[in-house]
């Protein structure tokens, strides 16, 4: 496994963008993921802001949210006092429910949870991985994503970092058997 961490300096050196709230970047895109979850996820907020609707629960996240943490079972945010934490057979029930012919076995939550941050910290992530673990990542956005969603294993985000663990073992391979990256 790769290990990258990313700090407010490095958002902004690479991808020109200033992030106030370093855990709230994972939550900048507008996924599915969360949906079903939105009012799990309203609890982290404070009280005045509650009660506003799906929309601004997920706007409102951004600058609430101290510390978050994902792997392959569970994503746990954290706010405050407050903790929320999804389960992936939460979400596999959910899945079930609405796609039962899909294998749900294959939900990889952390990269799920990637593919909701913005394309500022999906940038930085490709830059520092191409720069600092020679990997050939290509800039086609649904290539990268693609690439993130599999290979992002483990988040751990807080107010000075973001660590992302990289797996190349999950990702497609070359016939000689070594990674499509490498």
């Amino acid at each position: 496994m790769i290990a990258i961490e990313i700090d407010k300096r490095d958002l902004d050196e690479l991808t020109k963008t200033e992030v106030k709230n370093l855990p709230g970047a994972l939550f900048a895109g507008a996924s599915p993921l969360l949906k079903p979850f939105m009012k799990k996820l309203e609890a982290l907020l404070p009280q005045e802001n509650k009660g506003q609707g799906d929309s601004y629960v997920l706007c409102a996240l951004h600058s609430h949210i101290d510390e978050v943490h994902a792997d392959e079972s569970q994503i746990v945010v954290k706010s405050s006092d407050e903790i929320v934490e999804i389960r992936r057979e939460e979400l596999a029930e959910l899945m079930d429910e609405r796609y039962p012919t899909t294998g749900h076995q294959r939900l990889n939550l952390p990269g799920l949870l990637f593919l909701q941050s913005g394309p500022a910290l999906q940038s930085a992530s490709a830059m520092i991985l191409r720069r600092e673990h020679k990997l050939r990542i290509p800039d086609g956005r649904r290539t990268m994503r693609y690439i993130f969603h599999m290979g992002v294993v483990k988040l751990d985000a807080d107010k000075e970092k973001i660590k992302i663990g990289f797996d190349l073992e999950r990702l497609p391979k070359k016939a000689d058997g070594t990674s499509t990256l490498e």
